[in-house]
């Protein structure tokens, strides 16, 4: 068998900002987090303490993922850098199919297809919102409903062409990166270790909840692979563009309860008016 050569259609040459919508909002969000970082170092350290420290460090991971995530597009198209490993693998998990691992890979990819986690986020926002926790209620949603939308703007920006659809045991027609099921994956079951990890007790049970979320996010990825429908750099740029959005996320929510009621400004008066109505919660972003 020989494996087939990755496409995507394209108007012009211009890789930098050609996949702008991809990669440059992560970009923009690195500068501005960088910049409040060294504000915080200078003028809130006291007053709000652990805030420069926590935009420094996210600004700097988010321009990481950004490259990685302009790289990942950029190779798409070029078949270069990362990308020049798509065949190959696309062909040994095409060979290396078994009744059984087709089974268990349909099972796997129906769990964690953008249906089903939004029904799980939409579930997860009822529940926290009746039991008084709205600023995780909040933050659920804003990571969910944002996942969507980037799974929707990347395919356009990107329009990448499906491995050849005469070895897809699974159906699909829009285009191929990234790869909805692991973008919206990663960015949920992501948000929602984040929300409860912290509300268990046993040391042992938050290693076991964070190694399980972990393990189903890389299999809802190799389930892809192996059903044909997607390239495996389809795959890694979901993840990153995934994690990329739950960092930008939950870096804004942590500033927010650091600084509200610590700096003067907009923070404090917004608690004021309105006090959280979950103890120890701050208020969720507006």
């Amino acid at each position: 068998m020989v494996p087939p050569t990755p496409t995507v259609i394209r108007t012009d040459t211009d890789t930098f900002f050609e996949y702008g919508y991809v990669w440059l909002p992560y970009a923009i969000a690195a500068v501005l987090l960088l910049a409040l970082g060294l504000v915080a170092a200078i003028r809130w350290r006291r007053s709000a303490p652990g805030v420069a420290e926590l935009l420094l460090t996210s600004g700097a991971l988010l321009g990481v993922l950004a490259a990685v995530i302009l790289g990942l597009a950029d190779g798409a198209v070029e078949h270069n850098g990362l990308a020049a490993m798509d065949p190959v693998i696309w062909e040994w998990a095409v060979t290396h199919r078994t009744p059984a691992l087709t089974t268990v890979a349909i099972v796997i990819t129906e769990l964690g297809s953008t249906l089903s986690m939004g029904v799980i986020a939409t579930i997860t926002v009822v529940v926290l919102w009746i039991r008084g926790r709205r600023g995780n209620a909040v933050l659920v949603a804003l990571v969910s409903a944002g996942a969507g939308l980037l799974v929707m703007v990347g395919k356009a920006t990107v329009g990448r062409q499906r491995p050849p659809e005469e070895f897809r045991l699974v159906v699909e027609t829009n285009e191929s990166f990234p790869s909805g099921h692991a973008l919206a994956s990663a960015a949920i079951v992501g948000v929602l270790l984040v929300v409860f990890v912290p509300m268990i007790r046993s040391t042992a049970w938050r290693a076991a909840a964070i190694g399980g979320g972990v393990l189903f996010v890389l299999a809802i990825g190799w389930s892809r692979i192996y059903l044909g429908v997607h390239w495996a750099t389809d795959v890694i740029a979901g993840w990153v563009t995934g994690v990329a959005w739950l960092l930008l996320c939950v870096t804004v929510r942590e500033v927010w309860r650091l600084t509200a009621g610590a700096v003067p400004g907009p923070f404090a008066e917004w608690q004021t008016r309105q006090p959280s109505a979950d103890p120890g919660e701050r208020p969720p972003p507006v």
